[in-house]
């Protein structure tokens, strides 16, 4: 639209010379023109990130921030509730000016697009609110579906691998991964037959040596082509032996064949000949996991009832394993904090509250885990019944949440209350417990508990 391409010009203009506050302006004049410009919505999320930065605050928002705009988040509830959704993304958008990587508000986003038919700009919202929060599995499993829908399904199986690997016993991801290689399989064939139906070494024979695994990679449609990109693997890594990373994609290659044996003896021969080689011991341990992983899904499609002994001695198996390869990788990547996060999760489920908590002390010196990692720092201070310090840190946790009803922030609020109780601060808890009952009565036993509390009052 000629209106809209107009303060777009003018907006691109102002954000090349950090005129942020004018380039936000008219991206939002020009976006409510025509709303599924993407990579307008992208420069408009730039200028606001930017200034943000520039005037030193928080991009992803804060409690101040809430306060400071409660009015707004409300009216942007009441238009959902209203299902007014172009008034809806208007009104997320002003908030993003001032908390522009806030994931809760991106989601809503997506969502809102979603339901006036923006597949392109909901992908966008969603991609946005992952960045923000990688562990927000329910925005990638949408963005996995919306990839599906659009018939990307590289992009939505990478989608539902972030699902996975987050929950390793997510049934859903196995489902869709499973289901869309298979479609992903069928596709290329047909692709195949269209191009003429040649081997797999013939569509490898004109490839440069250098790009041959690459290649081998990415085309593997078939049993049988999973066996000659094997074999060609082979032959390069055994024509150089000593090289670790040869072994490596010998074993990536028979992986994607489902060779788990013969990629676990790649990734083993890759240690061997390096032993310092961390990238072979990383996949290796995933590999490892995703054997564990897809027994569970095995024993759970057969007969989840007859077979409840078997899966949860087999979940137990894949804990133990994971908390073994985790304070491995930690030691081996120092400066990775997810890495340090997902330990210190594994941790505290094993009831190992100190160690978890020096885990969580590293993971938030990275923004993106600032408030999970405080908020399980208060859970294992008060398993170690040092309340004070326990309602110290949900405190701070409850502080950096932006949406004041989300499961995070009641689960918050429930463990002050629990927390304020067990000190004999009855008043205190109580006030909590009536919070959550004002967004969400039915949360865990929250009227039990003001009923108890009041009670013994």
């Amino acid at each position: 639209m000629a209106a809209a391409d107009n303060f777009f010009t003018k907006a691109d203009m102002a954000l090349k010379k950090r005129n942020f506050d004018y380039a936000i302006e008219l991206y939002q004049q020009g976006l409510q023109i025509d709303p599924d410009r993407i990579e307008e919505r992208k420069r408009l999320r730039q200028s606001q990130i930017a200034r943000v930065m520039e005037k030193g605050g928080n991009t992803t928002g804060g409690g101040l921030t809430k306060m400071k705009n409660a009015l707004l988040l409300g009216s942007i509830k009441k238009l959902g509730m209203q299902k007014k959704y172009e008034e809806q993304i208007i009104e997320i958008e002003k908030f993003l000016c001032v908390a522009p990587q806030s994931a809760s508000e991106l989601f809503l986003l997506a969502e809102a697009f979603l339901a006036t038919d923006r597949a392109s700009s909901a992908k966008q919202a969603y991609h946005e609110a992952t960045e923000s929060d990688p562990s927000n599995i329910d925005a990638w499993k949408n963005l996995g579906r919306l990839h599906e829908k659009d018939k990307e399904l590289d992009e939505a199986i990478s989608c539902w691998e972030r699902v996975r690997s987050t929950s390793p016993s997510d049934g859903e991801a196995g489902k869709a991964i499973r289901n869309l290689s298979a479609a992903q399989m069928m596709a290329k064939t047909e692709e195949r037959k269209k191009e003429g139906d040649g081997s797999f070494r013939d569509m490898l024979k004109d490839e440069d040596e250098s790009k041959k695994l690459e290649q081998a990679s990415t085309i593997i449609r078939s049993a049988a082509d999973a066996k000659s990109a094997a074999e060609i693997a082979r032959e390069k890594a055994e024509a150089d032996p000593e090289n670790s990373r040869l072994w490596r994609d010998l074993g990536d290659i028979q992986l994607k064949g489902r060779d788990f044996d013969g990629a676990r003896a790649s990734y083993e021969k890759a240690k061997e000949v390096n032993p310092q080689d961390m990238y072979a011991s990383d996949k290796l341990g995933s590999l490892n996991e995703q054997i564990l992983v897809d027994n569970i899904e095995t024993l759970r499609m057969e007969d989840a009832e007859g077979n409840a002994a078997a899966i949860e001695q087999a979940e137990k198996e894949l804990h133990t394993f994971r908390v073994t390869d985790y304070e491995r990788r930690v030691k081996e990547h120092p400066t990775d904090f997810s890495l340090k996060y997902t330990y210190g999760e594994l941790l505290i489920n094993d009831g190992q509250w100190d160690a978890s908590i020096a885990q969580f002390q590293n993971a938030r010196k990275d923004p993106k885990f600032v408030t999970g990692a405080t908020y399980n720092i208060g859970k294992a201070f008060f398993e170690k019944q040092l309340h004070d310090l326990a309602i110290k840190e949900y405190c701070s946790a409850l502080e950096g949440i932006n949406e004041a009803d989300s499961d995070l922030a009641k689960s918050v609020r429930y463990d002050l209350a629990i927390a304020h109780n067990t000190k004999g601060e009855s008043e205190k808890a109580l006030a909590y417990l009536e919070e959550i009952m004002s967004v969400d009565i039915s949360f865990r036993d929250v009227s039990q508990k003001v009923t108890e509390i009041r009670s013994a009052m």
